[in-house]
Formats: structure tokens, C-alpha cells, sequence
């Protein structure tokens, strides 16, 4: 009985980990069950049986995937949350950065697979999985920017600092898959390795953070008292 409890989880990992490798490759809607049961090496009914469809392992595969990714870089940056301000949005940014740029991050190419060819099945599981850390972050500028500071601001702030780590490095993650006759751009200068590009982004950030937090101090000090 035990054996055969064994079995049967180890034939659920293979699959698991087959999907997330194929998914990431070719997306969802050219990856076949086939290709998958066979580089896991189990039947093809494996994947009816263990997750009742080609579709739901597709979510289960980023699901495993994106939890994998955060237990290698936990996405505080292991600065622990007594830290100053400063300290943890840095942390925040390395470790998204040494996500982003780790090739065995599969949760991104699978995402990258859906918003080019999209299915619409990782939507809620995304917007569960992923908004906690967008809200980890927004608490960290939030605090930056002050408490003269609007929503919007600090929206936008959020949004400009997870852009500098996803244009260029999403960029460079998929160039080298990319087959050499197809061209384009050349890949980042080997000086910029990701502690670089972390702390580039982090005092980038940093300066249009106070910045903006300037800027509201002057609004707020400008604004008509009211009687």
C-alpha cells in the first residue's frame, strides 16, 4: 500500500515537472499531453488521472513552478522586517532580480508563453499568487514616499520599479532562446551581472522616490488652509 503511495506521487512529480519544462518551451497551447507523459515517462493517462486535465495542469505547473522560485529567493531578500525602509525595498529588488535572471525560473517563461499566445487559465491564480508580493512592495514605498504622498503616486512608484527589473532582463532571459538568425538587440555587457543591476535599480529608484516625496511635501506645503 505504502509502495504503491510512493509510486503514484513520484509519477505525480515527473508529470508536474515534465509540464512545467514543456509549458515554459511552447506555451500551452502547442504543448501536448503526449510529449509531456513521455519525457515524464508515464502513461498517457497520467494526466487525467493525477490532475484531471491538460488545463489544470497547466495551472498546477506555474503554481509549482512560482512557489519553487520564491523558496530559492524568498522575496524579502532575507532582510528581516525590522530593517529600515531602505534596507528592505533593496532586498526586494535582489531578489526579484536574482528570480528574474535565474534561467531555472520557469514561472516566468510560462507567464511570458501566456501573455503572447493567452489561455486566460492563469489569470486568478496569478492575481492570488503574485499580489502579496506587489503589496509587500507598495507597503516598503509607501513608507518611502511619506504620508503627504497619494495612492496614485505610490502606484506609480511600484509600477516603475518593477519595470526596471522586467524590461531589460525579461529581454535578455528570452534572448538566449531566441535562434542567433533571428537577430536584434546583443545581450547585456557581462560587467552587469545582477548585483549591479540591483543596486542600479535600487538607487535609481530610490532618488525618484524622494523625488516625488519632495514634490508632495511642496503640494501639500502650497495648499490653501482651509477656515
Amino acid at each position: 500500500m505504502n509502495r504503491s503511495r510512493s509510486d503514484g506521487q513520484e509519477t505525480h512529480n515527473r508529470v508536474l515537472d515534465a509540464a512545467g519544462a514543456i509549458f515554459a518551451a511552447k506555451g500551452c497551447h502547442d504543448a501536448k499531453v503526449a510529449d509531456i507523459c513521455r519525457k515524464a515517462k508515464a502513461n498517457v493517462a497520467a494526466v487525467n488521472y493525477y490532475f484531471g486535465g491538460k488545463e489544470k495542469l497547466y495551472v498546477e505547473a506555474w503554481r509549482d513552478a512560482f512557489e519553487r522560485s520564491l523558496a530559492a529567493y524568498p522575496p524579502d531578500g532575507g532582510i528581516p522586517a525590522s530593517a529600515s525602509a531602505e534596507e528592505r525595498l533593496r532586498g526586494q529588488i535582489l531578489a526579484l532580480i536574482k528570480r528574474i535572471m535565474d534561467p531555472n525560473s520557469l514561472d516566468f517563461d510560462i507567464a511570458h508563453k501566456e501573455m503572447a499566445n493567452p489561455t486566460g487559465l492563469l489569470s486568478e491564480v496569478m492575481r492570488r499568487s503574485v499580489e502579496p508580493l506587489r503589496q509587500h512592495l507598495t507597503t516598503v514605498v509607501r513608507e518611502l514616499l511619506g504620508p503627504q504622498a497619494t495612492e496614485p503616486q505610490v502606484r506609480l512608484c511600484e509600477m516603475s520599479i518593477h519595470s526596471q527589473c522586467f524590461g531589460p532582463l525579461m529581454h535578455e532571459r528570452h534572448r538566449r532562446h531566441a535562434p542567433k538568425e533571428h537577430g536584434g538587440p546583443g545581450p547585456l555587457p557581462k560587467e552587469i551581472t545582477y548585483a549591479v543591476m540591483a543596486d542600479h535599480v535600487f538607487r535609481f529608484s530610490l532618488a525618484g522616490i524622494c523625488e516625488v516625496r519632495n514634490h508632495s511635501k511642496s503640494s501639500a506645503l502650497r495648499r490653501p488652509v482651509k477656515p
